[in-house]
């Protein structure tokens, strides 16, 4: 039966909006400062509209469904647009906010920059969250579009005009071993970089790390002997076996100085590699992002 737009309550449109940017009914409902309740009947005005379910029970929450997905980013660019014509120039104000931000900053973003990042905002915006993915950025357009995720950064930029990329730094390629290693002296060739053995982080379907396209260029190939899941776990191998490893290198001097590990600069590639910052443009005229993303571009440039 077809719905006339005149009979059609907004403010289900917003409950929608955050129940899919928080996965989560009473976190939803604490964000609109209403019931539980209130939410879950508003939701059930949805599913009667949309004849859909639009959102699955979880052990943790809730799960769009594909319906969901797909007019989510129409439902959040409408009420962005909306939000737009309401502003009445109020700067965004950080130490009085409470706002909750969803990034995905790479394991490598986790690592180093995160926890400069909390020592940042206790200071600037205290009542501020942070929430953090581990799913790389780059294959998360649609969590972007509809508004559910605010920031990625990834190596690889999103090949879309609806998104904003933009470089906030690069890091070289560097290789960590443990001191006393009985074949690595002050200096890594390329020589030993190729007969030496290696823990390295196991390639995803959608990620291959940049030293094994170079190495495949030069017809090269490295001795592999372990594969992890997580780059924190690589500095412990590395520093009670003779495996070599490769990682960034902020992330190499750390690791280095943390558990007494000798480094150097990677002899496959000395090219920097570059991490992008990434957004949906729905958030060009939203302040508090604007705030938000400026302030991880400049820790970024700064530590």
């Amino acid at each position: 039966m077809p719905v006339n737009i005149r009979n059609v309550d907004f403010n289900l449109l917003k409950v929608f909006d955050t129940i899919m940017r928080e996965k989560h009914i009473s976190r939803a409902a604490e964000h609109l400062c209403v019931s539980q309740p209130t939410v879950s009947n508003a939701l059930n005005r949805l599913r009667v509209l949309y004849e859909d379910e639009l959102f699955i029970r979880s052990a943790k929450g809730v799960n769009p469904t594909s319906k969901a997905a797909e007019i989510a980013p129409a439902i959040r660019d409408a009420i962005q647009r909306i939000e737009s014509t309401l502003d009445t120039g109020a700067e965004f104000r950080p130490e009085a906010s409470h706002r909750k931000f969803t990034v995905a900053l790479t394991d490598y973003g986790e690592l180093y920059f995160l926890p400069h990042l909390i020592e940042r905002l206790s200071k600037l915006a205290p009542d501020v969250e942070v929430i953090c993915l581990p799913t790389p950025g780059a294959i998360l357009n649609l969590e972007m579009k509809s508004g559910a995720v605010d920031l990625v950064w990834d190596w690889k930029k999103i090949d879309d005009t609806d998104f904003v990329s933009d470089k906030i730094f690069d890091d070289k390629s560097f290789c960590i071993a443990r001191k006393g290693h009985p074949d690595i002296g002050d200096s890594l060739s390329l020589e030993q970089f190729l007969q030496l053995e290696h823990v390295i982080l196991r390639p995803t379907r959608t990620h291959t790390p940049m030293i094994e396209r170079y190495l495949e260029k030069m017809g090269l190939e490295r001795k592999v002997v372990s594969e992890v899941s997580h780059v924190l776990v690589i500095p412990g191998i590395v520093a009670s076996t003779n495996l070599l490893a490769a990682m960034p290198e902020r992330l190499a001097r750390q690791f280095a100085k943390q558990l007494d590990l000798k480094f150097f600069p990677n002899p496959v590639f000395d090219k920097p590699v570059s991490v992008y910052q990434m957004w949906h443009k729905h958030f060009e005229k939203d302040e508090g992002h604007r705030w938000f993303r400026n302030l991880l571009a400049e820790l970024a440039k700064s530590i």
